[in-house]
């Protein structure tokens, strides 16, 4: 079987400071709320950082497992846990017997895959009756396919049929980005999330089940802010020689009351 998994996240200084960074993080960090005391799959771990966060959120197990030996080698030794067992393997063929995880984790996998609908009856076939699969992917409406890594990409609708032939149920929910002003609390802090606009969404993270404990599901919203993110942003040459014409525009008698009045 074909994968295509040449844009593997590694953390490093660069990467830490790119929106890239928050968008992989931010979905283990959501993921973690679910795996305290469970037994959990992370098919198509990478470079193994999220493997680890699962672990230290308190999985009883973490099975982490990637197409590339020498991804995972490297896992291994940089993302080492005692409750993981990383090994390599295919997406499409899980080496696990079935019926044995309570959480299957699989983010940004299943565009990659030549073969998803085998890829997602091995997910049902190794999650447990009353488990959950938590499966992200982007929304091609915004990405518009133009990924050369990406052999299928989905749309909300789309998404929802391919795992609905494999799950008996399936509920969305969205992610997306965007800049950020934020004040930090104190240890005791109540965090809310403060949505003044809805955009088309980057990514879709299904929750997929067989029985129907979705609906039943308690979780918290995840934000992660990334000021050096911005920075960069904010230092990219287009937009510093926008805002240097904009200083200078408004100099200009009249354009300031123009500007004003739109």
């Amino acid at each position: 079987m074909a994968h295509t998994f040449d844009e593997r996240l590694v953390l490093d200084d660069k990467t830490r400071q790119a929106i890239i960074y928050d968008e992989h993080l931010v979905r283990y960090e959501f993921a973690k709320q679910f795996v305290k005391d469970k037994y959990v799959l992370d098919i198509a771990c990478g470079s193994g950082y999220g493997s680890k966060i699962i672990a230290e959120a308190g999985a009883k197990k973490v099975v982490a497992v990637d197409v590339d030996k020498k991804t995972i080698d490297s896992a291994k030794k940089h993302y080492f846990n005692d409750n993981i067992e990383y090994i390599t393997g295919n997406a499409e063929e899980i080496k696990q017997g079935s019926n044995l995880f309570d959480v299957i984790i699989s983010f940004e996998t299943i565009e990659h895959l030549q073969n998803p609908d085998k890829f997602l009856s091995e997910l049902a076939r190794v999650i447990k009756k009353d488990g959950i699969a938590i499966i992200s992917t982007p929304n091609k409406n915004v990405s518009h396919e133009k990924n050369p890594f990406h052999f299928k990409e989905f749309s909300r609708n789309e998404f929802k049929e391919i795992i609905k032939k494999c799950f008996n149920y399936c509920h969305i929910i969205e992610q997306d980005n965007g800049i950020v002003s934020y004040i930090a609390g104190g240890a005791e802090q109540q965090d809310k999330i403060i949505l003044n606009s809805r955009s088309e969404p980057i990514y879709f993270i299904a929750f997929c089940s067989q029985e129907d404990v979705v609906k039943n599901l308690q979780y918290s919203s995840i934000a992660s802010v990334n000021s050096p993110a911005l920075n960069n942003l904010l230092n990219n040459i287009g937009v510093r020689t926008a805002n240097k014409i904009y200083s200078l525009a408004i100099k200009i008698p009249g354009v300031k009351k123009f500007l004003q009045s739109r």
